[in-house]
């Protein structure tokens, strides 16, 4: 479990209190600025909380870890990367691999789990640079995710993403969300953070919507109501049932 106390960084996120807990997928909303990425940034260990509140993951400081310990108990995916000139996709994968040892026989199952629904075979062989922003996201995404797939890591814990599905089609994007919901299920912390609310509600655990670096609401996703979108996100919204689930849609 990841706890956060009165996490703050000025100017930008908190303080904001709660925990991430295994086996439950979390999803961060919020308007842009609102906090998100310096929230995630924070849990992964990235950035300084301007020495207020704490960070522990099962119980311990965040700062006692390693970098290569946090490496094998966490993964991240920033928002923004810049990937090497050159690399070609199968090569950004083995880089995912390195704080499993390498790439071994565990690993290429653990890949050949995840081509499928993220469409990577036809991205192996092609240079980075030759892939739309999408195709590369699908491989940083599967990156990611081999760092702390449970089958190869035994030590994993806690999964990060910031806007993994910026730059996806709606079928990737889908794929996505089921894959970490998956990984959830496996018994790892799983937390993201999107833009769609329709999307959170249907796939997340738990949502938290921030508003101005504080948390506006947590909890279950009928927190989210179109008082609180009229509040967080200036829109007024009205609530349509299908095959019961709630959809929201803008009031023109």
């Amino acid at each position: 479990m990841l706890e956060l106390e009165h996490f703050t960084q000025t100017g930008r996120v908190g303080p904001v209190s709660g925990a991430f807990a295994p086996g439950r997928l979390t999803l961060l909303i919020g308007p842009n600025g609102s906090g998100k990425s310096s929230l995630l940034a924070g849990a992964a260990g990235l950035s300084d909380s301007d020495g207020e509140g704490r960070v522990r993951l099962d119980g311990q400081a965040l700062s006692g870890f390693s970098l290569h310990e946090l490496a094998r108990h966490r993964a991240m995916l920033v928002q923004q990367t810049v990937l090497p000139h050159g690399l070609r996709g199968y090569e950004l994968l083995a880089l995912g691999a390195e704080p499993l040892g390498g790439v071994s026989a565990a690993v290429c199952r653990a890949i050949a789990d995840l081509a499928g629904p993220l469409g990577l075979e036809p991205l192996y062989a092609r240079q980075l640079n030759t892939l739309s922003g999408g195709e590369q996201q699908r491989l940083l995404i599967a990156g990611t995710l081999l760092q702390v797939d449970p089958a190869t890591n035994p030590d994993a814990r806690l999964l990060l993403l910031d806007e993994p599905l910026a730059g996806l089609d709606w079928h990737h994007q889908l794929a996505t969300l089921r894959l970490l919901r998956g990984y959830a299920e496996q018994g790892l912390a799983v937390v993201a953070s999107i833009h769609d609310i329709n999307l959170a509600c249907q796939y997340a655990d738990e949502i938290w919507c921030l508003h101005r670096g504080r948390l506006a609401a947590r909890g279950a996703p009928e927190i989210i109501t179109p008082a609180l979108i009229a509040e967080v996100f200036e829109v007024k919204v009205r609530v349509f049932e299908q095959d019961g689930r709630r959809i929201m849609l803008p009031e023109e």
